[in-house]
This record gives C-alpha cells, structure tokens and sequence, in this order.
C-alpha cells in the first residue's frame, strides 16, 4: 500500500461550475416544487451556508496536529501540540450559532451540480467538489453540509489540505457544534519542514567522542540524516474536540513503496492535559524494518510536552563509575506544565555478576533522578543527580550531581549559573579527573557572522567557585579558588571542491542516505583565546590555533567503496602560565586528529577517529564505529577505549530518542563542555 503518493491539487478548471458572489438578491428563495438546485450559476451562496461552511474550516483540526499526532509517536519529546479547534462544549451548551461572514475572507464552491434545500437547510455539491477558504481546501466527489445538525459529510477521494499539510480518506463525518468526527482510510504526507522540529539524529558520519549509552531505540543532537516527508496510513481517524484516535495506525519516515521502515500500532491516543501538554496511549507499538523484522516498543504512554526525555528503557556501560554494563528503565514522576521529574532506576548488571553478592546487595542498584523546568520568561532549569550505587556509607564517591539555570539577558545573550559536584572531567592526555565542587555564573554570547566576511564570531566570560585537586599544593589535595575567565573564538570555513549529488531516487542518491549526498573538500581555519584568572594570584593563558581540511567523496549509492569521509586538523596551543588546579591545565600543545569513515560494501561503513599528542606521541582519545545505514534508520556500534565508554544505538531519520548525557565534560581548547 502507497503512503505517500498524493492526488494532484490541480483539477481542469473546465470540469466544474463555480458559484460566484454576487449581490443578495440573486440568493436562493424556498419553494415546495424547488429545492433551489444550482447548476453552473454565477449564483451567490445563501449567507446562512456560506456561515456554516466557515464555522466548518474554522473549527476542522488541520493536518498539522494530525501530523504532530503521528510523529509524536515516533519521538519521545516534542513540542506543545493542540489541534486548532474550538473548546470542547459542556452536554448541557446550546448549539453553537454560525458566525457572519468575515469581510475579506472570501469562501470558494466549485462543483458539478449543486443545490440546496432551505426547507431542510442541508445543501450538497456533487461531482469534483473543490471548496477553498483562507489556506484551507477540501476535495471530494461530494459534499453535503446540513445546517441544521451542523454536521458535514465529503464522501469519495476526499482530500484536505491547509498550508503545506495533506490528508485524505475515504469518507470524512464531522459535527462542527459537538467538534466530532471521523475519517475513513485516513492517509496522507506531511512536510516536516513546516513543522516545530525536535533534535534530529546523529548523522551516521558523525564520530562522538563523549558517547556513553548503549541505547537499543535511538539517539542523536544534530541536524543532519533528515527525510523531510512523513506518511501515515489508518483504518479510522476519530476527532474528539481535542482528543485523537487512530486505530491500525501505519506511520513512516520512508519516501517510497514499499517503506523500509514502519511503525505500527493497533490504536493510538492523543489527549491535551494541558495548555502545553498532551499524553500519547499506545497498544502494542512496534517498529518494522524492511516488512519482515520488527522490535517492540517498550513503552505505552508518553507524555509530550516542552521537555526532553530520556529513552524509556536502555542498556548502557560505563566501565568507571558502574563497572560495566547496566540497564536503566524511566518513569515520569511530576507532570505539570512548567515542570517534570523523571526517576530512571538502574540495574548494574556486570557489577552484580563480578560481585560476591550477586543481585543481592543494594551496590547493584543505580538509580538517576532530572528535573526540567521551563518558564515563561524563556528562562529554564534542569538537574541531574546520578548515584551509581544505594550504599549511602559510600555517598561522597557515588553521587554526582549538576543543576543549571539559564536566563536570556541582553536579547540575544545568555546568562547560565551552574552548580556541579563531582563533575567527571576528561582532559586529553591527562585523562579523567573529579571536579569536587564548581559554583559559577557564565555570560555566553551568540554566534555572530562578521559582516560579509563569513567569519564566526562568539564569546564568554565566567566567574566560578572551584574546588579540586591542586597542583600548587604539597601533598596535592583538594583545595578552593576563586576562577574569572574569559574566552573568544573566531573561525572561517573555506568551501574548495562541491560535486553534484545523485538523484533523490530509490536506488540512487536515497539508497543508503537520507539524503543525496554532495562530494565535497572543505578548508577551516578557527582561533581561541582563553584567559584565566585565578585568586591565588595565577594566570593561564592559551590561544589555540587550528587548521583543517574535511572532504566527502562518492555518493554512497553504489555497492562498494562509494563513500569515504575524510577529517584531518592540526591544533597548536601557546600558552602562558600555569593553572593550579589540574583538570584545566593546558595538556596537550601540539595535537593531530584524523576520521575516516569508509563504505565496506553496501550499507556497511567503518569508521576511525583518533588524536595524537604530537609531543610525546601518545594516543589519547579514539573512537571506533560500525554502522549499518538505510535511508530512514541506521543500526550503529560505537567504542572509545580511551574512556572506556561505548554505545549500540538505532538512528531513526529525522525523529529523536533521546539518550541520557554521558556524565563527562570534555575539555576542549581549554573550555569545559558541560552537558
């Protein structure tokens, strides 16, 4: 069965008779042998038809919130969706009276055959039936609008349109006064595009080298590896005032038949809680892939609103603080609209199999605790406490915790105040250091573009309250100061070589990408100066320098080696001063990185990033990828050994679970980058 193909919004004008406004006394008068038929007449619509059929358009839900509905269902977060319909009425409110016509908003019926009946006020358009009004249009082979019921039926190749949204079906019933209907073999394609959009995935060339979670339904932060269309199929549609069902809902990411990938649920529900809140029910959901293997959902109920969540149900590992692997499964705790707190309890699987206890002892049991906050004044909270263990005699070495809030100041700057314990630092060839206590505030500007230079420019100043392990100390130990920094980047992309891509076919440029891939070599240049000032008197200095080339070569269409993506930089650091303390001191002045990620043979790539300190040769940050890609999914194996952290995931294209943060803040050129 075809999702996506859809029928032609163009129809020979020559089919059709239009009724044209005119002046009111051409309206149509009752009598008992004449129903008022119209027939290819510049005749106006009487008022009372032309009221309702607005009443109509204005309170249909459009297939924006039909669209948020589907793709909500393939998310775990999104944002706020209310179809755009009337409040739903009480049992005892009167029926709801038509509204005059608005002046300018002209409504539009052309047809075959028309009539209308003011002895039982219904009118009915037969026979290519085209109905504009503002953005809206309905199509059918006929349309039958009953005034006194308030209810309107389109029957045969029904097909609604509002701005760039489609849907179609069968039959469509709606009561415009009680806001309830249905439609029959609901079908359709939705442009994302117009659409408020989540995090995307992780594009499959992209190598992290902060991952952590091994996460059997997805991940992913950035914008690449999108399919723009979605589709959907259901047996039935119901419109309940603000609440939707779709029964034998069938919903894909793939522009062509048949799908690579499916999601498929007997019935799902969609019902607002609040003004920015809506909780999605489904009944045995699962994921099909290639119409033959397919993966329950673990998770029947989601709560979709402003606030990011975790993935349901995961495995992970994390050699450092959990010992190896562990399962992690989230439960919403607090709801409100401006507020939620997600309990993740875990089980540390390795730990209990290496320890003498086995699953006995409460060391086995990890448990993660969030709570996001989001206030009208565009101003958020969030909080993590992780604790990779029950045993509380052992508290000070298994919690961390980090809460961070951020206030939009200045228009286009931001103020965050952070307060971390335990903050898990890795600093290159320095490895991993505790940041016991961070209390600060930092001022982060936006990225500017200087003038028509294409230069990036962007900047931030902090002032913190640090307390970790210090150098300048004998014995070493931990020890507090007073750190005001500042830090500047400028940077400047040179694009050299652009290629033509495949086309966006089937067995060209989509076989393997979500999108036709163009072959490129690019050239950047990036400096960044940070200064540090500390209250012992000290200072540390760095500017950094870096110079790179990144390229794609192939299209990754065909079977063999037709994709390679090459990254190569070089970073040189002049530094003056030393800090003391010893998670931010300056670790590595010279430093060479190199990425590769090769196509095997079809959808199989392989990819190598690595960082050298080129002063004394060491290796010290790796990452390792296998990846089987698709057009809309991809099934990718990650491995930093470095860090001792690694991940197994599925990319769904264009759609987001999201992944916990990996509780490590990676220095880079001399910048902590904190979750």
């Amino acid at each position: 069965m075809d999702f996506l193909p859809l029928p032609s919004t163009q129809l020979p004008p020559s089919t059709y008779a239009e009724v044209r406004q005119a002046s009111s006394s051409q309206t149509l008068s009752s009598s008992s042998a004449f129903n008022g038929r119209i027939s290819r007449l510049p005749t106006e619509l009487p008022i009372e038809v032309q009221s309702h059929l607005k009443l109509f358009f204005d309170t249909l839900p459009d297939p924006d919130a039909i669209a948020q509905q589907v793709r909500a269902t393939l998310i775990s977060q999104a944002g706020p969706i209310k179809p755009n319909s009337l409040p739903k009425p009480k049992p005892k409110d009167k029926p709801r009276l038509p509204l005059p016509p608005r002046v300018g908003e002209k409504l539009n019926v052309v047809s075959d055959r028309q009539e209308y009946d003011i002895n039982t006020q219904v009118f009915v358009a037969e026979g290519n039936v085209v109905i504009n009004y503002k953005k809206s249009e309905l199509k059918a082979d006929r349309v039958q609008l009953n005034t006194k019921t308030q209810e309107v039926v389109a029957e045969g190749n029904v097909f609604f349109t509002r701005g760039d949204q489609k849907i179609r079906g069968t039959k469509l019933t709606y009561n415009y006064s009680t806001v309830k209907g249905d439609l029959l073999n609901a079908s359709g394609a939705v442009d994302l595009g117009t659409l408020q959009s989540s995090e995307v995935s992780r594009s499959p060339s992209e190598l992290a080298t902060n991952s952590i979670t091994i996460s059997p339904i997805g991940s992913g932060n950035t914008a690449e590896g999108q399919v723009r269309r979605l589709g959907f199929i259901a047996e039935r549609l119901i419109i309940d005032g603000d609440t939707w069902t779709a029964e034998n809902l069938r919903v894909t990411n793939d522009p062509f038949s048949p799908p690579e990938l499916e999601l498929t649920t007997s019935k799902a529900t969609l019902t607002p809680i609040s003004p920015t809140q809506n909780r999605l029910d489904l009944e045995s959901p699962r994921i099909v892939f290639d119409q033959g293997f397919s993966l329950p959902l673990p998770v029947n109920s989601i709560t979709l609103d402003r606030f990011q969540r975790f993935a349901p149900a995961l495995v992970g590992f994390d050699r450092r603080d959990r010992d190896g692997v562990f399962y992690q499964q989230s439960f919403d705790v607090i709801t409100q609209p401006n507020l939620n707190f997600q309990l993740s309890p875990q089980l540390l699987l390795q730990r209990a199999f290496s320890s003498q206890g086995g699953f006995s002892g409460v060391d086995i049991i990890g448990v993660v605790a969030t709570l996001n906050g989001a206030f009208d004044d565009g101003s958020s909270l969030s909080a993590r406490a992780s604790f990779s263990g029950l045993d509380f005699s052992k508290i000070d070495s298994l919690l961390r915790f980090n809460a961070s809030y951020q206030l939009p100041v200045f228009g286009d700057h931001t103020l965050l105040s952070q307060y971390a314990f335990r903050d898990r630092v890795f600093n290159g060839s320095l490895g991993f250091q505790d940041v016991n206590n961070i209390l600060g505030t930092t001022l982060l500007s936006p990225n500017y573009v200087l003038g028509d230079s294409n230069i990036s420019f962007s900047y931030q100043i902090s002032a913190q309250l640090v307390g970790a392990l210090r150098s300048d100390l004998q014995p070493s130990t931990i020890g507090s100061l007073i750190r005001v920094q500042g830090a500047a980047v400028v940077s400047r992309a040179f694009p050299l070589l652009r290629g033509e891509p495949a086309p966006a076919e089937k067995e060209t440029g989509l076989r393997f990408s979500p999108k036709p891939i163009v072959p490129r070599l690019d050239a950047f240049l990036t400096a960044q100066g940070v200064n540090s000032f500390y209250s012992n008197g000290v200072n540390q200095s760095v500017l950094y320098g870096t110079a790179g080339l990144s390229a794609e070569v192939g299209q990754f269409a065909k079977d063999f080696l037709d994709y390679t993506s090459l990254s190569l930089s070089y970073t040189q650091a002049f530094a003056s001063g030393k800090s003391p303390f010893f998670f931010d001191q300056v670790s590595d002045v010279r430093v060479f990185t190199a990425g590769i990620v090769q196509q095997i043979y079809g959808p199989i790539r392989l990819g190598i990033q690595q960082s050298w300190n080129l002063d004394t040769g060491t290796l010290f940050d790796s990452v390792y990828s296998l990846e089987y890609a698709r057009r809309t999914y991809s099934v990718v194996v990650r491995y930093n050994p470095n860090q001792g952290l690694g991940e197994f995931l599925i990319r769904i294209s264009d759609f987001n679970w999201t992944r916990p943060p990996s509780n490590v803040t990676n220095i880079q050129n001399g910048i902590e980058q904190r979750n």
